[in-house]
């Protein structure tokens, strides 16, 4: 088959073109990676490990930079949320830019040792310091963990800053330790309903005179709580 001049012009001019566009991509050091930066990361150290897991450098070819493959070699570090790696081809520049998860409490069940927990459930060490201020809760279970969690919260401040940690046996059966009015107490608190009443139960208890050495308070049925 004769291929007329027209035609073939046309497929030289389109292999130059696709063989330049290759060189471009692949070995000009005009698309190679110029700089590199991450966000985000809430420590030096954190950022430096994120630097080294992935292993991007200089000079580095920006098409063989994989925001996808990048973002899910992230999802090593558990404390990463979620994660965008992104390539500007002008500038040549690598962006990462790190969502860390929130610690909600520390939390530890049976045998394990404290980690911190988010709201999602999902269990991490996070590299960097931990606020005051959150609660510490045991359990059997993450949803265990979740629920007494969500009943530390509903508490008013002035009554939680005294617990000192929470456990939970089951979802809906909660243990209180803390140091209320100088005495040290276990407030069997059961379910989470009731939070506002129990809480003026247990402090309408701890002003009568007879109730200065109390060791227990048992507010699971807080029409009839229980001393002792």
């Amino acid at each position: 088959m004769k291929v007329n001049s027209k035609t073939a012009r046309a497929i030289v001019a389109f292999i130059l073109i696709f063989g330049a566009g290759s060189y471009l991509l692949g070995w000009s050091p005009l698309l190679s990676v110029r700089s590199v930066e991450i966000t985000g990361a809430p420590t030096k150290e954190s950022q430096l490990a994120i630097s080294r897991s992935l292993d991007i450098a200089q000079g580095d070819k920006l098409a063989r930079v994989d925001p996808r493959a990048l973002s899910n070699r992230l999802r090593s570090f558990d404390w990463v949320e979620s994660s965008q790696v992104s390539r500007n081809w002008i500038s040549g520049k690598v962006s990462i830019s790190i969502t860390t998860r929130t610690p909600i409490a520390l939390y530890s069940e049976p045998g394990k040792p404290q980690v911190v927990l988010d709201s999602s459930g999902k269990t991490f060490a996070t590299p960097a310091d931990i606020a005051d201020g959150l609660p510490k809760v045991s359990a059997k279970s993450v949803d265990g963990g979740l629920a007494a969690i969500k009943v530390f919260t509903a508490l008013p401040e002035s009554f939680s800053k005294n617990i000192d940690r929470m456990s939970a046996a089951r979802t809906n059966n909660f243990l209180i330790y803390g140091k209320f009015q100088g005495q040290d107490l276990r407030i069997i608190w059961g379910d989470g309903e009731d939070t506002d009443l129990k809480v003026q139960v247990i402090e309408a208890l701890l002003k009568r005179e007879e109730n200065q050495n109390l060791r227990m308070i048992d507010v699971s049925a807080p029409h009839a709580p229980i001393v002792k």
